[in-house]
């Protein structure tokens, strides 16, 4: 009869210490004013690793958890999520990340991909692989998509790091590989603010490598158009002419504030 005795004795200490715990850790966040968590809320369905709701067609995935969604909704527009995070912060000092996805991988054969979207459009609705909205209410910076590259690869093989890469994959002509517009206007649609050799590089083939239509093109003075492969050809205004240069040498020049006369 020793045994429960003891088993009950156990299990009481491990509740005591447990609460002890609870305890000591309560203290320690009031005497170092943490922050205490909200208090976590759950409803509804239990989840599990697969759940599915109407009949989507089947994807050859590898995955261990899936959630699938078909619907054939003609009544009034609905959203229909398969998954929504909502997630609001109001401390000052935060990194609030609503959704953190990480890969580490060491493969040669394959492709990796941390978030892939796919979307296949058969109606004539507005559709998007990937939507980011901002709304800006206050200073400082916003982004809707930020970007950032590191390459640290020292190794003697070719190498290509790409912040955003975009294909045409066909068959037919795809309108625009990017497209800025919208009713608000910007002060500067692109801005190209690093270093580089390059600012623009066109290497493909294009019946027309820039069409400003009704848009000048401005350089400030003193720079050049460069008129061949080299740079030893170029023309600039400087300082009232119109110069033609090769090289450092001037050999030619029209004085802006000459007279009016053919050349």
């Amino acid at each position: 009869m020793l045994w429960p005795r003891f088993a009950v004795s156990a299990a009481r200490r491990r509740f005591l210490g447990g609460g002890f715990l609870a305890y000591f850790l309560r203290f320690w966040q009031k005497e170092n004013n943490a922050p205490s968590s909200p208090p976590l809320s759950a409803s509804g369905l239990p989840l599990h690793a697969h759940m599915r709701l109407g009949n989507p067609p089947v994807q050859p995935l590898d995955t261990m958890i899936l959630f699938e969604r078909g619907d054939n909704n003609n009544g009034r527009a609905e959203t229909h999520e398969v998954l929504s995070l909502i997630h609001q912060e109001k401390g000052a000092r935060s990194y609030p990340w609503t959704l953190y996805a990480s890969l580490e991988t060491h493969h040669t054969e394959g492709d990796a991909c941390v978030v892939c979207s796919r979307l296949h459009k058969y109606g004539p609705g507005w559709s998007s692989g990937l939507h980011s909205e901002v709304f800006t209410h206050s200073r400082a910076v916003v982004i809707g998509c930020n970007i950032e590259v590191s390459n640290d690869y020292q190794g003697p093989d070719a190498t290509l790091a790409i912040g955003l890469n975009i294909q045409a994959k066909g068959p037919q002509k795809t309108q625009y590989g990017i497209q800025i517009h919208g009713d608000g206007a910007f002060e500067r649609s692109i801005g190209l603010n690093g270093s580089g050799a390059i600012g623009l590089d066109l290497g493909g083939k294009f019946d027309v490598g820039v069409h400003a239509h009704q848009n000048p093109i401005r350089l400030s003075e003193g720079t050049c158009i460069e008129l061949e492969d080299t740079g030893t050809i170029r023309m600039r205004y400087l300082k009232g002419r119109i110069e033609f240069l090769k090289g450092d040498r001037c050999f030619a020049h029209i004085d802006v504030e000459g007279p009016d006369h053919a050349l």
